[in-house]
């Protein structure tokens, strides 16, 4: 019986220390784009040694198979942030510089916030100059204010930066014009709420 694409990315996962090879056999499987570019993405952040680019290579062409741009510019923050983990900062910096901008082309506000939090998330714990334009392009992402998603993105954003970079906070304030994002960023920073980016990869 085949497994479901989440069964075979768990599986693959499960696998991707112990025994990589199959780790990646079951990855290369997984009919879904989606879900084949994360397991692709988990099995090359733990893979032993520099084939790891190879793997990363088809996680990126995996992602750019998806049939829209929300869909190809979220998943491919996976093999950013294994790039990442792995030290390897130029083809990051590529890919999300290119998913920041094919951002601006998805219609909907709500899920181009969405896919702009998840490149955010990326990035986060890695260098300022890597995450600074993927969260100012999530604040253009808030206004005009048409999703509830938009203002809970900003502000699980600003809660990711609010303790080291109070005056970035400051300065999203001046930006925003929406009263009701204005204010849950305003009541955030005085309540000194804070929030971590989500881990990507784990070995179970």
């Amino acid at each position: 019986m085949s497994l479901t694409p989440t069964k075979a990315r768990q599986l693959s996962h499960r696998l991707a220390v112990t025994d990589p090879a199959q780790a990646l056999a079951v990855a290369r499987k997984i009919k879904d784009a989606w879900f084949r570019c994360q397991a692709l993405s988990h099995v090359a952040r733990y893979w032993p040694d520099r084939d790891y680019v190879r793997l990363l290579d088809e996680a990126v062409q995996a992602a750019d198979a998806q049939d829209d741009d929300y869909k190809r510019v979220t998943v491919a923050a996976w093999p950013i942030r294994a790039y990442l983990e792995r030290d390897n900062i130029p083809p990051a910096r590529s890919l999300l510089e290119r998913c920041t901008r094919s951002a601006t082309h998805i219609g909907h506000m709500g899920t181009r916030s969405e896919a702009l939090l998840m490149l955010f998330q990326a990035a986060r714990p890695f260098a300022t100059e890597l995450w600074m334009p993927v969260f100012w392009a999530l604040v253009d992402a808030a206004e005009p204010s048409l999703a509830w998603r938009q203002g809970r993105n900003l502000g699980l954003a600003v809660q990711m930066v609010a303790a080291d970079h109070p005056k970035l906070v400051q300065a999203t304030i001046q930006r925003l014009r929406d009263e009701k994002t204005l204010s849950a960023v305003r009541r955030d920073a005085e309540n000194r709420r804070s929030a971590q980016p989500r881990p990507f990869f784990w070995i179970d």
